[in-house]
């Protein structure tokens, strides 16, 4: 494929995010450069955005984007924030009836209008499976200063985690095949990796420095 432009349109986990232990915060990864992109000449304008989600991304994509041709490559990534949930919410209600932050439907309909807008405009579009998530990892990152166990009630079980965010990925998939996308799956490369633990960070979501470069290579794989 000869791309001229990239636009990357995505949250946390493709604007390079990642939690350092030592300092009990995050940051940018070193050198997140996408330089197999840039030694081919190609123009780079990362858009992600830390919380984003399909929503977020939508609008984004409609003000940023401009008309161009199939030599404009659209990379979108959005899902991880659309699936998850108000923990304090849960924590607080077990019992009660939580939604996560976009349901299934409408992220499914939010997902095929951005690609709409993303194709009209004239671009080449490829969407991505989501980065698997650690359960164990992420049930003690969002169980903080909550109620483990009324999280765990309401879950029925810590895979569960693992499950819900799974289903969002396989959504995105199916959006793919339905609108004869392109389609990135970073999400294998973290499953067939022996080294998996050593991939996410501490929250259970964000890819280690180990994590990011496998992401860059999945792209740099799809693009070059």
């Amino acid at each position: 494929m000869n791309f001229k432009k990239i636009d990357i349109y995505g949250d946390s986990i493709l604007r390079g995010v990642m939690y350092d232990e030592e300092s009990a915060s995050y940051k940018l990864r070193d050198g997140y450069k996408l330089e197999c992109f840039s030694s081919r000449g190609i123009e780079i304008r990362n858009n992600s955005r830390i919380g984003a989600t399909i929503e977020k991304g939508k609008d984004a994509l409609e003000r940023k984007l401009q008309d161009c041709d199939s030599s404009t490559l659209v990379i979108l990534e959005y899902g991880g924030n659309d699936c998850d949930y108000e923990w304090k919410n849960v924590s607080d209600a077990p019992l009660a009836e939580h939604t996560p932050h976009i349901e299934p439907q409408k992220f499914i309909d939010t997902y095929k209008q951005a690609i709409a807008t993303a194709m009209k405009k004239g671009a080449t579009v490829a969407i991505t499976s989501l980065v698997p998530i650690d359960s164990g990892k992420y049930m003690k990152w969002i169980s903080r200063n909550l109620s483990y166990d009324n999280i765990l009630n309401w879950l029925g079980d810590e895979s569960m985690l693992f499950r819900w965010q799974e289903y969002y990925s396989h959504l995105v998939e199916s959006i793919a095949r339905e609108l004869k996308c392109e389609f990135i799956d970073l999400r294998r490369e973290f499953l067939l990796s022996h080294s998996f633990p050593k991939l996410l960070c501490a929250d259970g979501i964000h890819p280690t420095q180990a994590g990011h470069e496998l992401i860059e290579k999945a792209l740099c794989r799809f693009v070059c």
